[in-house]
């Protein structure tokens, strides 16, 4: 998968570019997509600006605490996100003043549970299951026997190149669990959570949840594939990256709801509507694994995995997830990374060598 790819990441440094770190494809053409990137640009920079600006005030809202109780760090995040909403709408022009942007910010900044919407009950129950380390074998199985879905995501995991190192297939759920372990079976089943919650906003909209939620997909098995180069564990970056961008699945989910309210199709500048999933879209994640009991240390990882600006202490989880963005990015965008700028704006710690040396493993 990774072949061509790896020639372009390794080969003459060239650039990573601000739509790679955007999340958002596609080339500008013509003077009218000038003027957009431009507006675009100059919106980033306000943002950028107010952070300079207010020193010590933004940096607190722009990053989560170090302490670990969910009700301190739920509320670090609500201010970040109140705080990137200001900033965000200081900002607009009058087009998206008069369009349904304000709207939607409102909604997706209101306080109480409403913002968040639960995953399934049956897919939380199946998680708890995973996640406690006393379950047995029998019942995790069990989880899998009456989902043909899950069966057919279950054994694709166990004989993926990843977990394959005797060569021999593995055709049994009970084998599969075996192989993939706990902690591949959390994965499993966070993918299908995820999935079972896309919704459909309408319009040019729904494409775009599935752009996104395709790469939040692809960006996991890098995310495995690096693990070990920044230290952490495999399994749980793999799900972290799974829910990297979740924030931007449920801003499409408020915007499905806004045009069920006015009966018609949401409508704001493109501008507008990708600096707010760009800006909005960590806190509103870290929001979510908080409300669906992921725990502190995976908000956190949500909430800061663009690190801009880079977590106060050490973190590397959100290192690796950054780096495998910008992978994911890269190998679809078509272009070069430019490792020096990744390790440069991310402030990343770990050895670049030990990166691309996990990446070429990954292709053999």
């Amino acid at each position: 998968m990774f072949t061509h790819f790896l020639k372009r990441l390794f080969g003459a440094s060239g650039d990573t570019s601000d739509k790679a770190a955007a999340g958002n494809g596609g080339r500008a053409a013509g003077s009218a997509a000038a003027s957009a990137e431009s507006q675009a640009a100059a919106l980033a920079a306000a943002v950028a600006s107010n952070e300079a600006a207010a020193a010590p005030a933004a940096h607190a809202h722009a990053t989560v605490p170090v302490p670990n109780d969910p009700i301190t760090v739920e509320a670090a995040l609500r201010r970040s996100l109140h705080w990137r909403a200001k900033v965000l709408m200081d900002g607009a022009t009058r087009e998206a003043q008069q369009s349904d942007a304000p709207a939607l910010v409102e909604e997706l900044t209101k306080a109480g549970e409403q913002v968040i919407r639960q995953p399934p009950e049956a897919a939380m129950r199946a998680l708890n299951v995973a996640r406690n380390p006393n379950s047995s074998l029998a019942q995790i199985v069990v989880l899998f026997e009456h989902d043909p879905m899950l069966v057919q995501a279950l054994l694709r995991q166990a004989n993926s190149v990843y977990y394959k190192r005797d060569g021999n297939p593995c055709n049994s759920v009970h084998a599969a669990v075996q192989r993939v372990g706990l902690k591949g079976v959390q994965g499993i089943l966070m993918e299908s959570m995820v999935q079972q919650m896309l919704c459909r906003p309408g319009g040019s909209y729904d494409a775009l949840v599935q752009k996104v939620w395709s790469h939040m997909q692809r960006t996991a098995p890098i995310a495995r594939a690096v693990a070990p180069a920044f230290g952490v564990d495999g399994e749980t970056a793999y799900s972290l990256a799974l829910l990297h961008d979740v924030g931007k699945l449920l801003t499409f989910d408020h915007i499905s709801s806004l045009r069920h309210k006015r009966r018609r199709e949401v409508k704001m500048p493109d501008v507008f509507f990708r600096q707010l999933l760009y800006h909005l879209h960590e806190p509103l994640g870290g929001l979510a694994v908080l409300r669906w009991d992921m725990g502190v240390d995976a908000a956190r990882a949500i909430a800061e995995h663009h690190r801009r600006p880079a977590p106060r202490t050490p973190d590397l989880m959100t290192e690796c997830l950054h780096v495998s963005e910008a992978i994911e990015l890269a190998h679809t965008n078509f272009t070069k990374l430019d490792w020096d700028a990744i390790w440069k704006n991310g402030e990343i710690t770990t050895d670049v060598v030990h990166v691309q040396d996990r990446l070429r493993r990954m292709e053999a």
